[in-house]
């Protein structure tokens, strides 16, 4: 499986990463340590999460090639992914988007930046 980010994406993401970040795509279901509920709905719901190397990842066990670098991901949560999809910023409404050759997979995947005490 291989991540596509776009341009804008990429330069939206730049200043969370540094070679202590380690970057999940995460199906928000309720199911890990840092999904405090799920999607109680048909929807499905992905976030970008930013990590330090120093905290859990556990229950990210699946790891994506992408255009910057490699992405954990929920082994489950594949499911609802294709092979081939892009991550792209929607720039008239300032927010992330997954896509594939099939279609929307989420049209507002939010970036949450969860490393301790760290200011961007």
């Amino acid at each position: 499986m291989y991540l596509k980010i776009s341009t804008e994406a990429q330069e939206r993401l730049q200043k969370y990463l540094d070679e202590e970040a380690v970057v999940i795509l995460d199906l928000d279901d309720g199911v890990g340590a840092y999904s405090k509920m799920g999607v109680c709905s048909l929807d499905t719901s992905f976030r970008l999460l930013i990590l330090d190397k120093a905290q859990k990842k556990e229950d990210y066990q699946l790891v994506l090639d992408s255009d910057v670098g490699e992405l954990y991901v929920k082994d489950y949560s594949k499911m609802y992914m294709d092979e081939a999809m892009t991550l792209s910023l929607d720039t008239r409404l300032g927010v992330f988007q997954l896509s594939s050759p099939s279609g929307m997979l989420d049209s507002h995947v939010q970036l949450v930046d969860l490393r301790p005490n760290k200011i961007v």
